[in-house]
């Protein structure tokens, strides 16, 4: 008996000597218009940064509105290419995500997102009988995939924004789970998921900026807080925008009536199980405003939220609804 023993420990013995350690590494650059920043614990990272840059291009060849020959500009052009799993996936998730916030989260409002300037320079009058023609193509209930090809009314333009860099930050964590790690951080443009702890045992510490006045005042952090497996992003008002004649134009869309949000509330920042889902309702809450996503994340257990807003002197404060 002793010497089973003996030797179960000495082959225990030879493996521990045997194992890496885990070091830490980190990977940043430019990517859909952003940054991405990722922080992982690993024995070594051979060909990681080649599988960060694939899925970067994957999600670009598939769903950004910059490339021409993607997917979602052949669609939005009327070409009906067959679809990709990722096109799928983010148009499955969007279907969840508008069914969950009773249409505050449409990414079929990519018309009204054209043609108030948002994806170029491209700002003009725009008048209430053109905001209600246009809205003849809004609407997710009317979109639908049959044979791997989207169904939808001529004239209708898909935006995934309010998801695609949430679930970029979701295909890397897929990815980092399916090799074994454990421990990471990934920051795809804000859209930020942490998975396990640092090497200190510390869960990882997340800022939440401070809403500004001005979208090009410095920025700094309103609040900080500790993240283990669970997503944070955070969308807002007070950086992109613009103006004309004096007056200030929301990039978020109000998919209901077609108009820009004019709301206090500021910026919501979301934590949820997954980037994409955290990413899709903090869109939705900044449609919904103040006093409706306060009501929306407390009857709903698996979120929570740091909302910013402004009072009637301007002032700003901070609440966390769980």
């Amino acid at each position: 008996m002793k010497k089973i023993f003996f030797g179960v420990l000495l082959v225990c013995v030879l493996f521990s000597c045997g194992k890496k350690q885990e070091k830490k590494y980190s990977f940043d650059g430019k990517v859909q218009g952003t940054y991405y920043h990722i922080v992982l614990y690993a024995q070594d990272t051979a060909g990681l940064a080649q599988c960060f840059d694939s899925i970067f291009s994957l999600v670009d060849n598939s769903v950004s509105l910059w490339v021409e020959g993607s997917t979602i500009s052949k669609v939005n052009r009327g070409e009906n290419p067959v679809l990709d799993s990722i096109f799928i996936e983010n148009f499955q998730a969007a279907q969840r995500l508008y069914a969950l916030t009773e249409g505050c989260m449409d990414v079929s409002v990519g018309v009204l997102v054209k043609r108030y300037g948002f994806l170029k320079d491209e700002q003009g009058d725009i008048s209430d009988k053109e905001i209600d023609s246009l809205m003849a193509f809004v609407g997710m209930e009317k979109l639908s995939i049959e044979n791997s090809h989207l169904v939808k009314p001529e004239g209708t333009l898909i935006d995934f924004n309010a998801i695609a860099q949430g679930y970029t930050t979701d295909l890397i964590s897929r990815e980092l789970e399916r090799r074994g790690l454990k421990n990471f951080l990934i920051d795809v443009g804000g859209e930020v998921y942490a998975k396990g702890l640092k090497k200190n045992g510390e869960k990882w510490r997340i800022g939440i900026e401070t809403p500004t006045k001005d979208k090009d005042e410095q920025r700094s952090i309103n609040t900080k807080i500790d993240l283990q497996d669970k997503s944070i992003v955070t969308s807002g008002n007070y950086r992109k925008y613009f103006e004309k004649d004096g007056k200030k134009y929301s990039h978020s869309i109000n998919p209901k009536t077609g108009r820009p949000v004019m709301d206090s509330l500021l910026s919501a920042s979301v934590i949820a199980p997954d980037a994409t889902t955290a990413d899709g309702l903090a869109t939705a809450c900044m449609v919904m405003g103040f006093e409706k996503s306060k009501d929306f994340i407390k009857s709903h257990k698996d979120y929570s939220a740091y909302l910013i807003y402004a009072d009637y002197k301007g002032e700003l404060h901070t609440i966390y609804i769980e």
